[in-house]
């Protein structure tokens, strides 16, 4: 069977008797002219319910005395993910930046303040392929709370999406009718049961997966199919494979206190995790992580560091996580959090495989508004 054949046939059987996009909508939306793509209904329903996820997961928050931390969009390293190769560069009169991928450690440094940051905004992802999961930029919603571990922190994410379901419900129940069918997002709330990572990587025996290889989409959407089509979080991935401030687990080194949340359609719509909070153990992981690496070959390209010995790029790279790590010392606070992609959300909301029909303003290599 061809892959892509594959790949919709167990999208089907994950979803089968739940509500879905409706095709002649899909069709509609399928169309390469942009203007007349956004003037069709399907279009203005969409922003309603994208804008109803958003207010619920911010009406949460600001009743839950959430503060709101507004952050740059430019960065010279710590707005990036593990990967620098989908960073953005730009020139910042002669100093190499970077269009930011997360707000995550702007939250950080807040917690000893306010205990409970969100923010909201867009992430870049540099993906060179225009395909049905990938966007180059996507709205998302983080969040980092004092004095919280991989429990409470499950409990918060739950109560966010219960809140982004409710609002959906309440401010778009017509549109979701319209592009779906549905009356209701019936198995999409909350509460969402929980394996390991271990226990999922058992369930996938087909795909013959070891311990270290990270989760792809059909092995997600495998799981979720495990769990009647309903969202699962996975907990406890391999240390090696996640970003270097998640905070190793005391009784297995080998994982570290993350999770994320599959959802059907989608797959991973939560990335999350306990962070670091010791400074001598921060270091250590950045040191030795995959990212610093990648960070020290993106500095070689920059203006002026083209001959530099690799002492002086090690130094570089370090230095330009200075501000970070001093605030990480001088306040060595417990902590965790996650970011929430919306558009992931939303397509298990309207039940479809291609995020680019669950997004008003789909943007990738090939559409530029």
């Amino acid at each position: 069977m061809l892959y892509k054949e594959k790949r919709f046939l167990l999208a089907r059987a994950v979803n089968r008797g739940k509500n879905n996009m409706r095709k002649e909508i899909e069709n509609e939306l399928g169309t390469e002219n942009i203007e007349k793509r956004v003037m069709k209904k399907p279009s203005a329903a969409i922003a309603k319910v994208e804008a109803a996820l958003v207010n619920g997961a911010i009406e949460y928050c600001e009743s839950a005395d959430y503060q709101h931390i507004i952050i740059p969009h430019m960065t010279r390293a710590t707005g990036a993910c593990e990967n620098f190769s989908t960073l953005f560069s730009t020139d910042l009169f002669g100093t190499t930046a970077y269009l930011n991928q997360t707000g995550q450690l702007m939250l950080e440094a807040f917690v000893h303040e306010f205990e409970k940051t969100y923010c909201f905004g867009p992430s870049f992802r540099k993906e060179n392929k225009a395909d049905a999961r990938h966007l180059i930029e996507f709205p998302l919603f983080e969040i980092e709370v004092a004095n919280l571990d991989i429990k409470g922190l499950q409990k918060e994410v739950s109560n966010i999406f219960g809140s982004m379901m409710k609002k959906a419900e309440t401010n778009a129940r017509s549109e979701l009718e319209y592009l779906t069918g549905a009356k209701d997002l019936g198995d999409l709330k909350p509460p969402y049961k929980s394996i390991t990572y271990r226990q999922a990587i058992s369930q996938l025996v087909e795909y013959d997966l070891k311990f270290g290889d990270d989760l792809k989409s059909d092995h997600e959407q495998k799981l979720v199919q495990n769990n009647d089509g309903k969202p699962l979080f996975i907990t406890h991935y391999p240390k090696e494979i996640k970003f270097f401030n998640m905070k190793v687990n005391k009784y297995d080194d080998t994982v570290v206190n993350s999770m994320d949340l599959l959802m059907p359609y989608s797959g991973e719509s939560v990335g999350a995790a306990e962070r670091e909070e010791n400074h001598e153990n921060l270091k250590k992981r950045l040191e030795s992580s995959d990212m610093l690496r990648l960070l020290k070959n993106s500095i070689s390209l920059e203006k002026g560091f083209e001959y530099a010995k690799p002492n002086d790029l090690h130094s570089e790279a370090i230095k330009r996580f200075d501000w970070y790590m001093k605030i990480i010392g001088a306040h060595p606070i417990i902590h965790a959090g996650c970011g929430i992609g919306i558009n992931r959300v939303t397509q298990a909301v309207l039940g479809t495989e291609d995020i680019r029909y669950a997004t008003t303003f789909p943007l990738n290599r090939e559409t530029l508004f």
